[in-house]
């Protein structure tokens, strides 16, 4: 081997002693039954700067809506959000008492999804109210509701 080989051999071979050396090892695969648990599914949107004339004045609303789905829930079964949506602002637009506290408003909103839609397990409402002439401050109401723990007249819906 002439010399310029034996050169650039020897800064091959200086170059990779170099270099980490990396180990793989091939794994076998876990039987998916020890993981068999239930797939929890949640979906959220939100209704940007909806606008509703309550507590005498107008008022700008972002309004957050995420909901869990039943455990093994059937594709037929996801209810479209645009529904769910549609529902909350017509909600709104007609709700009957002005004077109501945000959180009393937000609860209803609560009860009025989980009743019309069996796929929900759960839902969660957030009321963001901006600051108004009558109200300087930003103002939000979380509600949170469950299948099985909201009560109506005292009992279990």
């Amino acid at each position: 081997m002439n010399q310029p080989m034996r050169n650039l051999l020897g800064i091959f071979l200086l170059m990779a002693s170099s270099l980490p050396v990396v180990y793989s090892q091939s794994l076998k695969p876990v039987p998916q039954q020890q993981y068999q648990s239930p797939v929890i599914e949640e979906f959220s949107f939100l209704i940007k700067d909806f606008k509703i004339d309550h507590q005498a004045e107008t008022n700008n609303l972002n309004i957050s809506i995420s909901y869990r789905y039943v455990v093994d829930i059937k594709d037929a079964e996801y209810p479209d959000f645009r529904l769910l949506a549609k529902d909350v602002e017509m909600f709104l637009t007609n709700y009957p008492n002005e004077a109501d506290y945000w959180e009393i408003l937000n609860k209803q909103i609560t009860s009025l999804l989980l009743k019309k839609y069996p796929a929900i397990t759960s839902v969660t409402s957030e009321l963001k109210v901006d600051p108004s002439r009558l109200d300087p401050y930003i103002r939000a109401s979380r509600v949170t509701r469950e299948r099985g723990t909201a009560r109506a007249n005292g009992k279990r819906m």
